[in-house]
Parts: C-alpha cells; structure tokens; sequence
C-alpha cells in the first residue's frame, strides 16, 4: 500500500518524474555499459551482420549501392547511414546515439502498461527495462535489435490508441505507417496484419458495423503499403525484379526447416557456414539446379519451393522440428547468432551482474514462465488483451517458420516484463486471500514450466563454444593487424577444442602471413581433414603451395575442393587461375567459364577469362 500511495502521489502532484526516472537510469546504465564495452576487439572492428550492415551503410553514403533487390530488409542499412554521416563514420558515436534512443524504450513500457494494467505493473515492468541485460547488450551493436523491439512497442502501443479511439481514422493510419516501418526493419512482423482481421472482426465490429470497420483495416494496411512500396519499386527498377522488400527469405526457410535444421541455427550440410561463402551458394546451387540465370527471387522461390517438398515428403519431422522451435523460443537460453552474449561479459562487467546461465538461465528463464502465467491470469479479460495475443501470437509464428536465437526474440520481452509483472501480482493476490486451490495450480504450473526453461535444448559443447569466441576474438585482432594477440586467441581456440577446424584454418592463415608455409600447410591439411565443408580452406592451402612453387599439389587440392564444391564460382577461378600459371590453358578456359556461369557479375574472372582468350589466341599464331 505505501508503495502504491508513493506512485498515486506522484502521479498527481508530479506525473514527470517516474518517465524522467525511468529515461535518465536507463540512459546512465547504457552508456555505462557503452563505455565497458570499448575494450572489446570488435567494438571498432564489426564482424558478420555488423560488418555487414557498416559496409551496406557506407555503399549508401557513398552510393554505391549494388543494383540489385535488399538482400536484407533496408531501414537500419539506412539509418546507420544517417547515424555514420552524422559522427562523421565514429562507431563509438553511432552506438551512443542508439542508446540515446534505446533509453526512451522503459518510458514506452510504462506507457503501454498504465493503457494494459495499472501504475505498480507498469512502473516494475519499466523498472526492470532499464536493466534487462539482454536490452543492455543489443542496444549497443550495430544491428537491427534495438530499433525493432522500439518498434513493435510503438506498434502495440498505437493499436491500443486506435481501441480507444476507434472513430479517428489517423490513429489507424498512424498504426499502418509504424508497421511499415517495422515491416521495412524486420518483413516477420507483417504477420500481424492478418492476423489483426480477428480483432477488428470481434471486437470492432460490434461497435462500428461492417463499413466502418473495413474502412479502418484498409487504412491501416494501405498505410503500411505506402510505407513500403518505395523499396519495392526501387527493387524492381535497379534489377526488373519483382521483391517486396528482400529476397533473403527462401534461404531462411531451408535454413530453418529442412531436415538436417536444429531450429536454432543459420548453418546446414553441404552449404558453405562463412557468410559469404553461404551467400554465393545459395545463388548458385538454386541456378544450377533451374539450369539458367535466376532472378534474385528466383532464388528465393527456389529455396521455398524446395522446403515445402521436403516438409510434404517427411511431415512428421517438420512438425517435430516446429515443436523445438516453439520450445527453443521459452527456453532461458540465450541463444547466440553471430556473437556469444554470454561471453560478452568478460568485457562489460555490468553485464555479469543481470545475466547468468547457472543454476537457472537468468533472467529468461523466470521470466518466460511467468510471462505465461500472466497471459493464462489474463485469459479472463481477453477481449482486452486480444491486440497482445494477436501481435504476440504472429511474432512467435514468424519465427516458427524460420529458426530461433536470442536477437529474433528480443522485440517480445517488453511485452513479457508486463504479464510478468503481472503475474506476480496476481500470485500475491492469491496469497493475501489465502486462495490456496489457485495458489497452489499456479505454483504447480510455474514450476513445471520454470524447469521447461531452463534445461539445454541447444546441446552446445563448452569447449566449442569458447572456442568460437577466442576465434572471433583472434579474427578481430587479425584486422586490427595485431598479430600477437591474434595468434594467442587462435591458440586458445585449439586449447579450448583440438578439433575445431576454423582454430586450425586461421592460425594457418597468421602464420602463411608470417612466412611459416610450411606449419601452414600442416594446419590446412588438418582443418580439411575436420571439417571440409570450409571452402577457404582448400584456397588456403592451394596457395601455400603455389607460393611454394609447387603447382601440382595445388591444383589436386582445387580439384578436390571443386569436387566437394561444385557450386562455388571462387573454387572455379583460383582453379582457373592456377591452370593459368600452369599453362595448362584449356583447362584454365574451361574453368573460368564454370565459374563465370555460377556468378557472371565476377569482374576479375571476367578479366582471367581475357586473359585465358588472348593467351589461347596467341598459341595459335604462327
């Protein structure tokens, strides 16, 4: 009660301070956080996704954009273009910006929880907002997290706006211009709109009758086309290609579903696991198999059309799959894409005081069973609810459809802190009412669901675990051209996993560089004989040799890394390339044109191929 007369009097003598509060702690804790974190080797030296969204960002500002459709959806490409320009290319400045931003998430909590339950909800869900560490860790990289999880509060929160005020048509455009929005961020989240039809079906539709209600529901759908129709035209004019926002998204579904998917992970057999190296296979193996040039959604329909087979040929394992997947999504488990959150903490200590994976995965999992807990208590005001469930509901289906990790998660926990919140309230409800039958169901249920989330689905391997971190920290250092500490991260790798083959494959590298060729060459063969699946390694190799002079071993490795991967144009060229320093010209020619039927934009194959003509002309001279 003191507690609730504290909020009641602030509230009506001083209704600024709790936002204020709210925006000034989470700010501090963030930037505190920020400045942790600067000793991190890829702070200033992104890698994968980030590395990837930095490059993109600066093709925008420079424009040099490829004239091709978005791999990926384009807002944050986009707004780290802007954030860039604005400190002059500063990482440090654009992450200080993003948690500029970031820090109003706690006041739109509050917001959304004075609309859905009351002051004390909303002021402990908001509360813990400013320290939930996973909120911590995304707001500062340079992905997509951060602003996606502001947008679907902004989304949610607009849609209760509209309840409210069902009469004014703006609040629905407003509501169709942020989904857009968040449609261009992340396309999962469009889901809603369909699923939103049962909202306005049930609720409005008594109130407004069948006119207005489908006024309000094309507004906001033809709003939220508006929105994105601009990067579908551009799309279409840069390549005569019809994709609505990206193409990336077969690739996701095979990623996700077919058979040989964990439900978590973004590798599969048989497809090259570097960025790149999957990128260009997933080009080239859907070209192979259509025999022609594709489309870039060609590709992507060739992708989905391939998972649907394999799902119609073994259902039972896909709906298995779709049930880990659903497990995968409550499990506390932090599931890393990219980058370990978990090892994150060696660096930001602020970290290690709100996230933990012993014992119990702290804090996902106790707040996912008692996020459950307060949508079963809520089920009795469903129609109030009914927007949370429904927008709730088509996220956790968007990822279902796809694979499960802890950044695709992260746009639900504002809405989970809520029920959890709430939650609890309810519990102590029922304790000061002595309601020991309701007690005593919802403890039974919390349990077994707290035990739920907080068991290993994902049956990751320490030591390979902490081996791909030293990795990662080793190719950070490598760009850094700190060759040192790079070759001590990667001998830690090996310490951590003898059988890692990355470990192998980039110390071999460090020491090629070194002029070790030798040792190197040992360390390839090695990485090979582990995992074979790594193109890089086989060029590697083949390169050891070639600076070695010896032309035949290489060309047996290439023949080798051609025979494994056959749809790889870069296997192709180096072939091509070595064939070419070899003098052995028709099979340099008939190389370079492989791989210039796997990729045809490749200018330097275009260039040996030239040279391959001229050089075949030229024997035939008298």
């Amino acid at each position: 009660m003191k507690f609730e007369k504290i909020l009641r009097d602030v509230n009506s003598h001083k209704a600024w301070l709790i936002p204020l509060a709210l925006l000034v702690s989470a700010f501090i804790i963030r930037l505190i956080y920020l400045n942790q974190m600067q000793d991190l080797p890829t702070f200033d030296h992104p890698i994968m996704d980030e590395q990837y969204h930095v490059e993109l960002a600066d093709q925008i500002n420079n424009k040099t954009l490829p004239k091709e459709p978005y791999y990926r959806a384009p807002l944050y490409p986009y707004l780290l273009a802007i954030l860039m320009r604005i400190t002059g290319g500063s990482l440090y400045g654009v992450r200080f910006l993003q948690i500029l931003l970031a820090s109003f998430l706690p006041l739109l909590v509050f917001g959304l929880g004075l609309r859905l339950f009351n002051r004390k909800v909303a002021f402990w869900a908001a509360a813990i907002a400013v320290f939930y560490p996973t909120f911590l860790y995304y707001d500062i990289t340079l992905l997509i997290t951060s602003s996606m999880v502001l947008l679907t509060v902004l989304f949610i929160r607009q849609l209760y706006v509209c309840r409210d005020n069902p009469l004014r048509l703006t609040s629905f455009a407003l509501a169709g211009l942020l989904l857009g929005l968040a449609g261009l961020a992340r396309p999962n989240i469009l889901l809603a709109g369909p699923a939103l039809i049962i909202w306005f079906w049930l609720v409005l539709l008594p109130q407004l009758g069948w006119r207005r209600t489908l006024i309000r529901y094309a507004l906001l759908g033809i709003v939220s086309l508006v929105v994105i129709l601009p990067v579908t035209v551009r799309n279409y004019v840069v390549s005569d290609d019809a994709v609505f926002i990206a193409w990336q998204g077969g690739f996701n579904f095979y990623l996700g579903n077919n058979r040989e998917a964990t439900g978590w992970s973004a590798t599969v057999p048989g497809i090259d696991p570097s960025w790149q190296g999957g990128y260009r296979d997933a080009i080239a193996i859907a070209e192979h198999n259509q025999r022609r040039t594709l489309k870039k959604s060609e590709v992507s329909d060739f992708w989905y059309n391939l998972t649907l087979k394999e799902i119609r040929t073994d259902p039972s394992n896909f709906l298995s799959l779709q049930l880990k997947k659903l497990r995968l999504f409550f499990n506390g488990y932090e599931i890393p894409n990219n980058q370990d959150i978990y090892f994150s903490r060696q660096f930001g200590p602020l970290l290690s005081l709100f996230l933990s994976d012993r014992l119990i995965y702290w804090p996902y999992g106790l707040l996912a069973p008692l996020a459950f807990l307060g949508f079963l208590f809520s089920l009795r005001q469903w129609r109030k609810f009914l927007l949370v469930y429904l927008v709730f509901g088509a996220w956790v289906l968007s990822l279902q459809l796809f694979f499960v990790c802890a950044r695709y998660r992260q746009p639900l926990i504002p809405l989970m802190l809520l029920f959890a919140v709430y939650a609890l309230v309810r519990i102590a409800e029922l304790v000061r009412h002595r309601d020991v039958r309701n007690l005593t169901l919802a403890g039974v249920f919390g349990v077994l669901l707290i035990v739920e989330s907080n068991h290993d689905l994902v049956h990751l391997a320490p030591e390979r675990v902490e081996a791909e971190n030293r990795l990662m920290l080793g190719n950070a250092y490598l760009e850094q051209d700190n060759q040192i500490r790079a070759m001590k991260e990667f001998r830690l790798a090996l310490e951590a996993d003898s059988s890692f083959a990355p470990g192998y494959n980039n110390l071999g590298m460090l020491l090629a560089r070194r002029g070790s060729s030798f040792e190197a060459a040992d360390l390839f063969r090695r990485a090979i004989t582990l995992d074979p699946n790594t193109v890089e390694t086989f060029v590697n190799l083949a390169t050891v040799y070639l600076e070695k002079g010896e032309i035949a071993p290489a060309i047996e490795v290439l023949l080798k890394a051609r025979q494994l991967h056959p749809f790889n144009d870069y296997v192709h060229l180096k072939l091509a390339m070595t064939y070419f320093e070899a003098g052995q010209m028709k099979e340099a020619k008939e190389a370079v044109e492989r791989s210039l039927r796997l990729n045809p934009s490749n200018r330097t194959a275009r260039q040996i191929h030239q040279q391959i003509q001229q050089a075949l002309s030229n024997s035939k001279q008298p």
